[in-house]
């Protein structure tokens, strides 16, 4: 709506500009742009998990409450879809590695995950013109929060988690526990700091030469701590955003998917976020080809969505 405004004034907007969203818009872009020639792009999936808060747990915590209440936005069959009973919801576990061997696979492994409306299932999706479905999930540790948020999602009506005040008593109830989980966090931590972050992202398109399979990209990064993930992946954007009007008082207001739907342009900022301090892993693309009945993401995805609406 202010994209006019924006633009004649010099001013430029970047939106969901930290780590997802943000850089895994970025990552979600870089694979599909490692596809094959020839493929459709037909799922695009965003993989979450945060271990410990290290003290920023009052203002995440009230943000996830908040967002228990609303609809989740995500394609189906190639068309947007807002499903009113999806969020919240646990979808199974993530692989959050490529190999079994990977640093990944020894410091995360395998998580289970729940359904929370992030934008980027969306509006990603809507720039690769996937033509079936995306989805965004996230998981914590340990296990427990994400079966506690799972069982009070049902319970409690959606309407009172769009309420802030009923959100923030939430976050507020929950804090004590949350502070004690991130000290027994960092005291069993390998390295000390107590957080981990990772994330991963599939996109999914036809195979050119078979009807039976697929071809799948896939990247996973991973970080020490998911505090530092979104603030170094926030000081790229805002970098970018400066030398770039430094040169040219372009403006607009824009998505980073569209900003950076450039491939040499992405490179470079990929690049500068994935070799941050703390980053535990950065795979790049990994391409492989599967079954057309393999399960590309959350474990117990397809299973979940036949029972909401």
């Amino acid at each position: 709506k202010l994209n006019d405004s924006a633009t004649s004034s010099g001013t430029c907007a970047l939106l969901a500009a930290g780590a997802f969203p943000g850089l895994s818009n970025l990552l979600a872009m870089e694979a599909a742009d490692s596809l094959p020639a020839g493929c459709q792009i037909e799922d695009v999936g965003f993989n979450y998990f945060t271990a410990g808060l290290g003290g920023s747990g009052d203002v995440n915590l009230y943000i996830t409450n908040l967002g228990f209440g609303d609809e989740m936005p995500q394609y189906e069959n190639g068309k947007l879809k807002y499903f009113k009973t999806l969020t919240g919801k646990l979808l199974g576990e993530v692989e959050f590695y490529t190999h079994t061997e990977s640093t990944m696979a020894r410091r995360v492994g395998s998580k289970q995950v729940f359904s929370w409306p992030f934008p980027e299932a969306a509006t990603v999706a809507r720039e690769l013109k996937i033509t079936g479905r995306s989805h965004a999930c996230m998981g914590t540790a340990p296990d427990a929060w994400n079966v506690m948020l799972g069982l009070l999602v049902d319970i409690i009506p959606r309407s009172w988690w769009r309420s802030e005040k009923f959100s923030q008593f939430i976050a507020d109830f929950s804090q004590p526990l949350v502070k004690a989980t991130d000290k027994w966090l960092q005291l069993t931590s390998p390295d000390g700091v107590g957080e981990t972050h990772a994330m991963r992202i599939d996109v999914t398109a036809t195979a050119p030469d078979s009807k039976n399979d697929v071809v799948v990209s896939t990247i996973v990064q991973g970080h020490q701590s998911f505090r530092k993930c979104v603030g170094e992946s926030t000081a790229e954007f805002c970098i970018n955003l400066l030398q770039s009007q430094a040169q040219t008082r372009e403006g607009g207001v824009q998505l980073v998917e569209q900003r950076f739907s450039n491939k040499e342009m992405r490179k470079q900022l990929i690049e500068k976020m994935t070799t941050t301090p703390g980053t535990i892993e950065y795979s790049g693309p990994i391409i492989t080809r599967k079954n057309t009945d393999a399960t590309v993401g959350p474990s117990r995805l397809k299973e979940v969505l036949k029972d909401v609406n």
